[in-house]
């Protein structure tokens, strides 16, 4: 990857000495205040790349942003569900620094993770940190190793650039895509230290935060220092946290042992946190499987119970409702139960040819999800069912209005089932 270096390092001497450091001395070369030039080769068309044969593939978009509070453009790239064009419900959103470097594998491992129902869907929104100390580090400092140091002249300017997440980059995510409130901050690194520190001075713009292999070294550790008593305040209102190191030696583990014991010893009810170690991992290589682990973490318990020899849900309709109700408590939004695992169990149901359970289950998500389509040709095949042949009409017609509106694919199934059961209502009149 080719780098343009501008921090300041005029001779060429320091130059190489600064090279040399920061490969080997900081965990991880994008440290470093290099204006890097992301590759958008994934992102030249709204969802898709074109191969050598022509097919498509899933990728994501690629936006130049306009910020007037950091008075600069800024790329930011977006992945929608794969489920997005072909519904209507909101999603959490995944909001990722570096993108330029994490968007690709973060972006897939969320796929890969929802498609296995481990957790939801989600919009992976990625900006990308050109010049790293500048945007990820709150401090102005230049970073010390005996009697050398190395400049940053431009470090320190997190606090601006936190304001451009929360005011310009959310605002702007939140009125372009179906969102629900519960975002997410994710790190890698200088990433780490800027998820921590917007937990610490934003506490209420994220209900989760990941920090991979965080850099509290900076600064003398300032950071690292002033979460610790935030952790000791009166009020921490975040719901989850992870961070993660790997092989990176005794110091790194030094801050991470400081900060679960901060954690330890507040013991906040309301927060669930983790912290995991990857020793077969370095710095650079940890963020794969930090990521992968932390969506699993904050989503624990997503995939209702299931029968391990039938694959079948488990338990009733309260009781769905109120796993999801725990469950959304956990994660600090009202979070209704997901529209396929009710309209499962109402299939269960009527499987098992109990009608009366059904009804109640698939008008669950009537109520939820009133623009679903599916949600509305479900309710009327139970009530079809059921021998409520005028209701179920209703419904199937109803279902037909919201996908020609949403443009459904299954348009033609809804069609045919209006079609079929007017007949029906037609010959039991003659």
């Amino acid at each position: 990857m080719n780098r343009e270096f501008d921090c300041g390092l005029e001779l060429f001497g320091r130059f190489v000495f600064a090279m040399a450091f920061l490969l080997v001395c900081l965990p991880y070369s994008a440290h470093t205040c290099a204006r890097a030039r992301p590759s958008t080769a994934l992102l030249q068309k709204p969802d898709e790349k074109k191969g050598p044969a022509g097919t498509t593939i899933p990728a994501g978009e690629a936006f130049t942003l306009h910020s007037n509070i950091l008075g600069e453009d800024r790329r930011v790239y977006v992945a929608l569900p794969s489920s997005y064009s072909r519904g209507v419900q909101a999603y959490p959103v995944l909001y990722l620094t570096d993108a330029q470097w994490n968007f690709g594998h973060t972006r897939t491992t969320a796929e890969f993770l929802a498609r296995n129902v481990i957790i939801p869907e989600m919009i992976v929104v990625g900006v990308t940190d050109p010049d790293r100390t500048h945007d990820l580090y709150a401090t102005r400092a230049d970073f010390k190793q005996g009697s050398r140091t190395i400049p940053f002249p431009t470090s320190g300017n997190a606090d601006q650039f936190l304001e451009f997440i929360e005011k310009e980059l959310v605002g702007w995510t939140e009125a372009n895509y179906r969102t629900i409130p519960l975002r997410i901050l994710a790190g890698h690194s200088a990433g780490g230290n800027f998820a921590l520190h917007a937990m610490r001075t934003k506490p209420e713009l994220f209900q989760a935060i990941i920090a991979t292999s965080p850099w509290l070294a900076w600064d003398d550790r300032k950071e690292l220092n002033a979460v610790v008593l935030f952790l000791a305040s009166a009020k921490v209102p975040l719901r989850t946290l992870f961070f993660s190191y790997a092989d990176e030696g005794a110091e790194m583990k030094a801050d991470i042992d400081t900060l679960s014991g901060a954690l330890r010893s507040r013991n906040i009810p309301t927060l669930r946190w983790k912290s995991a170690a990857y020793p077969t991992e370095t710095h650079d290589s940890t963020g794969i499987k930090s990521y992968y682990d932390a969506l699993r973490m904050i989503f624990d318990g997503w995939d209702y119970p299931r029968d391990p020899q039938t694959n079948m849900l488990r338990g009733s309709l309260n009781d769905l409702k109120a796993h999801y109700h725990k469950l959304g408590e956990q994660l600090g939004v009202d979070l209704l139960p997901p529209e396929q695992i009710v309209n499962e169990l109402g299939y269960r149901y009527l499987r098992a040819n109990t009608v009366d359970e059904a009804i109640p289950t698939f008008r669950l998500n009537t109520e939820n999800y009133p623009r679903s389509a599916n949600v509305w040709d479900s309710l009327g095949e139970a009530l079809e069912k059921a021998g409520k042949l005028d209701e179920a009409l209703a419904n199937y017609q109803r279902a037909v209005v919201r996908a020609e509106a949403n443009g459904d694919p299954n348009l033609e199934n809804f069609r045919k089932n209006v079609i079929r059961l007017n007949e029906l209502l037609k010959s039991k009149v003659k």
